[in-house]
């Protein structure tokens, strides 16, 4: 899989504008997208299941996990299936970020926002095909992709998640005692398949001419992620700009 890393998207997670003028930063910012990129290791899986809407929660058919809370249960209310995938960039990005982190605090900012924006461009890439898939079986569409953490759903469903998908043998994907991904620039997501089209933040770019396209990007994925979470009125990070959703 070939990985572009949107400069803008990097300048995004910096917060900063994406017409920088410093020599500096942009010269680093250069560098590290270069250097991420023959670091990258990306590796994926994801599997289908049947689900069951309980009580108790959205009930994954054949295993042993049951997806708690209200964010989660209104996403997937139009479901009968879902994916689960888990994808990472591997272990040597983020040794290489441990390693600016001791020698170079911006250049370890620089190449942890080039991090994110690859491993979320790689989710981006599998959640395409994935709808493919969906497509190609007849589905109208699929839901954005979820992650544990989102919302009111649990991160504490992170190990029983991966075991499931026998991710740590598979791709080498685990979870810490604190249920962190390891390595850290990793993604685990629900996908959720609708048989029909469901109204979304579609015809953005006809609705608002006037944004500029990374206002659209904005607009679209704050419509599509942050207002349907429960902590949208409360959070600090939505304030500043920042979208918890696209972190990986």
């Amino acid at each position: 899989m070939d990985f572009e890393i949107d400069r803008t998207e990097v300048l995004r997670y910096l917060q900063t504008s994406k017409d920088l003028e410093d020599e500096n930063i942009n010269r680093l910012l250069n560098e590290s997208i270069v250097e991420i990129k023959k670091l990258i290791n990306f590796r994926y899986l994801y599997q289908k299941f049947p689900i069951q809407h309980t009580a108790e929660g959205v009930k994954i058919k054949n295993t042993t996990l049951t997806l708690k809370g209200r964010s989660i249960k209104k996403h997937l209310q139009n479901s009968e299936e879902i994916y689960l995938m888990a994808a990472t960039l591997g272990a040597q990005v983020d040794k290489r970020i441990s390693y600016y982190e001791k020698i170079s605090v911006t250049k370890s900012m620089i190449f942890d926002a080039c991090a994110t924006t690859a491993i979320e461009e790689g989710c981006d890439q599998v959640e395409a095909e994935i709808k493919e898939k969906v497509l190609a079986a007849g589905n109208e569409d699929i839901t954005f992709r979820y992650s544990p953490g989102y919302g009111d759903l649990g991160i504490d469903i992170q190990k029983e998640f991966l075991r499931i998908l026998k991710a740590p043998k598979k791709i080498g994907l685990t979870a810490s005692k604190y249920n962190m991904l390891i390595p850290t620039k990793s993604v685990t997501a629900i996908i959720g398949v609708l048989e029909e089209k469901q109204p979304s933040a579609e015809n953005l770019n006809n609705q608002k001419p006037e944004l500029e396209n990374q206002d659209k990007r904005d607009l679209e994925f704050e419509a599509r992620h942050c207002k349907n979470c429960l902590l949208y009125e409360d959070c600090e990070l939505r304030r500043k700009g920042i979208y918890c959703g696209a972190k990986g």
